[in-house]
C-alpha cells in the first residue's frame, strides 16, 4: 500500500513540475497498417495450400513466387528438387519457392491447368507471369529460367 501511494506521489509530482507535460500535449503519431510484410517476413520456402494460398498471392506482390506443381511419386519432380533448393539457397530468398503437392491440392492445380509435372509458375502481384517451365530439363535449363523472374 505504501509503495503504489509513493509511486503515485511521485508520478504526481513529476507533472506538476512540468518535465512530462511535453509527453502530454505532443499527440500520438497514427498508426497506420502496413500494406505488404516486409521481405524478411516472407519465407524463401512454404508448402502451399489452400488454406494459405491467399497469403502467398500477397507474397508475390513484394518477390517473385515460383508454384512449383510436383508430387512425391513424381521421378523427374524428386530429380528437380534439390536444384530449386540449391538454386534458392544461392539467391538468398530473392523469390519463393512455393511447392503445391498436386495430390494434395487438386483445386489450385486446376486452377492453373497444371496437365503435368514437374510445372514451375512465375507469379507477380497474384497473377501468372511470364513463361511457364514443364518437365525437368536439367540444371542449367531451370538456372536460366530462374534467371528470368
Amino acid at each position: 500500500m505504501y509503495r503504489k501511494l509513493a509511486v503515485a506521489t511521485a508520478a504526481v509530482a513529476t507533472l506538476l513540475s512540468g518535465t512530462a507535460t511535453a509527453a502530454i500535449a505532443a499527440p500520438a503519431a497514427p498508426v497506420t497498417k502496413a500494406a505488404a510484410p516486409a521481405a524478411a517476413e516472407i519465407p524463401s520456402v512454404v508448402d502451399v495450400t489452400s488454406a494459405n494460398y491467399n497469403q502467398v498471392m500477397e507474397w508475390s506482390k513484394t518477390k517473385p513466387v515460383v508454384l512449383d506443381f510436383t508430387a512425391s511419386w513424381c521421378y523427374w519432380c524428386q530429380k528437380q528438387k534439390p536444384y530449386l533448393q540449391q538454386y534458392n539457397t544461392q539467391d538468398k530468398g530473392a523469390w519463393v519457392w512455393a511447392k503445391v503437392d498436386v495430390d494434395q491440392n487438386p483445386s489450385i492445380s486446376r486452377q492453373y491447368s497444371v496437365r503435368g509435372i514437374p510445372a514451375l509458375l512465375n507469379i507477380r502481384n497474384g497473377k501468372e507471369a511470364g513463361s511457364r517451365m514443364v518437365g525437368f530439363d536439367g540444371p542449367t535449363s531451370l538456372r536460366n529460367w530462374l534467371n528470368r523472374l
